[in-house]
């Protein structure tokens, strides 16, 4: 433990010794590149855009599981159109008994 500890406090002396033996022009540049590096990083994305889209698609799914369910599907699409063609059929029996009896009275 205590090994590991002077190794890391002779690697950061070596970097801040390395440092200091930089040309001030070379200073300059990397503290530049420095501040852009940690302008962008707070520039990045903000909070609160996530936190609103997030937001939305709760929202979203939320309402959609309160939406009204249309549960309401005939079982027979056809069950309507089939009763009134039985209806029909039955008036075109009548209609054609009727014609019977017509012609049965005539004669």
């Amino acid at each position: 433990m205590k090994d590991d500890r002077q190794l890391e406090d002779s690697v950061n002396q070596a970097l801040d010794d390395s440092i200091e033996n930089l040309s001030p022009d070379v200073q300059r540049r990397l503290n530049q590149i420095r501040i852009e590096a940690t302008q962008k990083q707070t520039q990045a994305y903000p909070l609160w855009k996530t936190a609103g889209a997030m937001s939305f698609a709760l929202a979203m799914v939320v309402s959609w599981q309160f939406w009204p369910a249309n549960n309401e599907v005939p079982i027979d699409p056809f069950a309507e159109v089939l009763q009134e063609d039985l209806e029909m059929l039955e008036e075109l029996e009548f209609v054609y008994w009727m014609a019977e009896e017509e012609e049965s009275a005539v004669l």
